[in-house]
This record gives C-alpha cells, structure tokens and sequence, in this order.
C-alpha cells in the first residue's frame, strides 16, 4: 500500500506540472508569421538593387518588395539594366541585364521579354515584373531567404507538345493613326492634322516597311494694316524599306522615300535606294553595343513648285552616301555617335556631312552628365526656290532657307543625393 501511495503522488504532481505548461504556453505570446504579419529577416539578406529603368518603377517597387532599390549604382549588389526596343511588328522588346557586384560579382544573367503591341500598359508591366523575379531567384537563393523561394512551371507546359507556330498574318502587322488640333482667338487661328498607317513585317530574315503620311497645317493671322494673312503648308508623303538579313554581321536592303511638301518646293519627290550594312558585333548583341558601316547609293526623281536658284523645274539626281554609327549601352551609361557623308554625282561640290554624339554618364555616385550635339554642313540645298522671300514667308517658315550648316547643342546635369534607399511607395496625390 505504501508502495502504491508513492506511485499515486508521482502520477498526480506528473498531471499538475503538464496542466501548468499549457497555461503558460496560453499565456506566453508566441512569434508567429501570418500574411497580416510581415516576416522578420537579416538584413543581409535584402539585396540592395539599382533599378535602371524610367518606366513603371513604382509598380514594379509595389510588386517586388523582397529587394532593397537603391538610387545609385555605386551602393548596390545586384544592376538591374532594362533596354527596349521598338520592333517594326510594332511591338516592344525588353532586354532584362542582372549584372553582378560586389559578393555578386560576375554573377550575370539576362531576360527577354516580348510585349506585343495588343499589350496593355498593365500587360507589360505584369510581364516586366513576372521576368524580374524569375532573374532575382538565383540571387535571392544565395540568401537565407531561398527556403521562401519556391518557382512553379504550368503542367500544360511541362506535357506540351512542340507544335509550328501558325500566324494567319504571317508576320505582317497594320496600324492606323490620326489626329488634329485646333486653335483660336481673336487675331489668329491655327489647325493641323496628321494622319497616315503602317504596314510592317519582321522576321528573321525580312524586316520590312512601308509608312504613307499626311500633313496638313493651316494657320490665319488678322491685322488691321494687312487684313488676314494665311498660311497653307502641307507635307505628304511616303517610306518604305526591305532589309534583308545576310547573318550576324550583314544585311542588305532597299529603301524608298517619296515627298510632296510647300516647304521644301517639292511638288513630287521620288527616290529609291539600296544599301548595304556591316556590323561589327553580331546584332544579336546590338541592345548593349552596335558599331555599323553602311553604304547607300540611289537616284532621285524630282518635280519642283518653282524653279529652282539652279534654273530647273524638274530633275534627276544620282548620290551614294556612307555611314559609319556606335551605339554603346552599359551600366556606366550609354553612348552614341556616328558621321555621315554623301555628295551628288554631278557635282561633288553639292554634298553634305552629318556628325552627331551623345553621351548620358553616370560620373560618381549621384552625378550624371548628358550632352548630344549635331552637326550638319550643307552644301546640297538645291531645292531652294530661286529668288528672294518675302517676309511673310520667313516669318511663317513657309519655306526653306539656304544655309551652309546647322548646329545642334544640349547639355545637361543632374546630381541626386540623401537617402540610399528607394522602397518606399507613396501613391497619395
């Protein structure tokens, strides 16, 4: 019996110590994660990133919250450069760079991205954001945060059977545009409209154009000297081109420009072209950096409003032209620049040279530097209408002047300092 006492009071205090844990456990608050609840992690592990992309960063800020957006490049672990490119399908092509720094260094990788031009704003941006966080995974993984990271790819995917795309368009896209304005007051008027469509093809091999356009301008000045004073200009016309592709490094192609305009005493323009064009880094490489060597040579068929300070009335004209363009686009900036010369047949003193560069450079931590400047020396105005314009005409810019060059200038600086960080999103007004 004594024995049993003893089990007895080891039983009963074993059931009062189990009791007493759970009312504690009850009354201790516990750490948990719920999706009222944000996560708590290391600071370390939120990877600080520099957006380098105009568009959609608020979005994008609101949809990916696991990283830390820095304003500089300089301060960040992960450079995520967005490049797009209009395509002549009319849609857009983003270009998606994750470049590696610091404990990422040479960890780099990049996305494609294809925005039709039946996208949305919204599509797009859905899109952009979708391709980010599938390029921040492998980074992310190299975190502790890589057992929150889980990627799912569709069944209907994974049992697909690979089928020939069929397009009823086969590639070839239409779109229409128009518009006008409308304005007046008291002692004038001014109305302009602008209309026209493209058509356009890309493939692999072809990309193809072909663009008609429209304008018309109007504008009505009232003085009481010289009553109402009107001003009719219209400039139509159209261009096109078939370029075709010869590999990575070569195309060649054929353009056409046509043009009827008051401003330019052209009452019909005619002018086919072929050309060639060698790259130096494959185009495939073109989003980040292009330098191409292009040589055109074609005749023009021309038909003048009014005779010309060369006597003529009508014309044709034969020239050939070279190109020599760069276009670098890197994490420091982007740079761009090119020269152009070409000169008439019939005369080598008729001949023009283009030069034109920029730069936007990201200088040190907040500070940017951009410049573009263009430079023209014209010698080949002979459309210019014999005889001298009235005044009226210079006002209105009714018609083009002669001239030997024309220059080109803009410099700008901006410098962006204070907090490194760039999260949070305010969308209140």
């Amino acid at each position: 019996m004594h024995f049993g006492h003893k089990e007895f009071g080891f039983h009963f205090y074993k059931r009062i110590f189990f009791f007493f844990g759970i009312f504690l456990a009850l009354l201790i608050p516990q750490k948990s994660y719920s999706c009222d609840e944000p996560l708590e992690v290391n600071s370390t592990d939120i990877i600080p990133v520099f957006l380098d992309f105009p568009f959609f960063n608020q979005y994008i800020r609101e949809s990916l919250p696991v990283i830390n957006y820095v304003r500089d490049r300089q301060v960040s672990q992960i450079h995520v450069k967005i490049s797009r490119q209009r395509s002549g399908a009319g849609g857009e092509n983003y270009v998606i760079s994750f470049l590696g720094r610091q404990r990422f260094e040479g960890m780099n990788n990049e996305i494609t991205f294809w925005a039709p031009a039946s996208n949305t704003s919204d599509d797009t941006r859905r899109g952009l954001v979708e391709r980010l966080k599938l390029g921040l995974a492998p980074y992310l993984a190299n975190t502790h945060l890589n057992s929150l990271i889980s990627i799912n790819i569709n069944d209907s995917l994974m049992s697909m059977e690979r089928k020939p795309m069929e397009d009823p368009w086969n590639n070839w896209v239409f779109e229409l545009y128009g518009g006008a304005n409308f304005y007046k007051e008291s002692s004038q008027s001014k109305f302009n409209s602008r209309w026209g469509f493209y058509v356009d093809k890309v493939s692999k091999d072809w990309k193809i154009r072909m663009r008609p356009y429209f304008n018309i301008n109007q504008s009505t000045y009232s003085s009481e000297e010289e009553g109402d004073i009107v001003s009719d200009n219209y400039r139509h016309g159209f261009e096109g081109y078939m370029i075709r592709s010869l590999g990575q490094h070569w195309s060649a192609g054929v353009f056409l420009e046509m043009l009827a305009s008051t401003f330019h005493n052209m009452e019909l323009n005619i002018e086919p072209t072929p050309g060639i064009e060698y790259s130096l880094f494959p185009y495939s490489e073109a989003t980040e950096k292009a330098i191409t060597f292009a040589y055109t040579m074609g005749a023009a068929q021309n038909y003048y409003m009014e005779e010309t300070i060369f006597l003529k009335k009508q014309e044709t004209l034969f020239k050939h032209a070279v190109r020599i363009a760069m276009d670098f686009d890197q994490p420091w900036g982007s740079l761009w620049g090119g020269i152009k010369g070409s000169h008439y047949f019939h005369d080598f003193d008729a001949n023009r040279l283009e030069f034109y560069s920029g730069f936007s450079l990201r200088l040190v931590k907040g500070l940017s530097l951009n410049f573009q400047s263009d430079l023209d020396l014209t010698n080949d105005l002979l459309t210019i209408p014999a005889g001298d314009a009235t005044l009226e005409e210079l006002l209105l810019q009714e018609r083009a002047q002669s001239t030997s060059y024309q220059i080109y200038t803009n410099v700008g600086i901006s410098y962006r300092f204070g907090s490194e960080f760039s999260n949070v999103v305010n969308t209140r007004f």
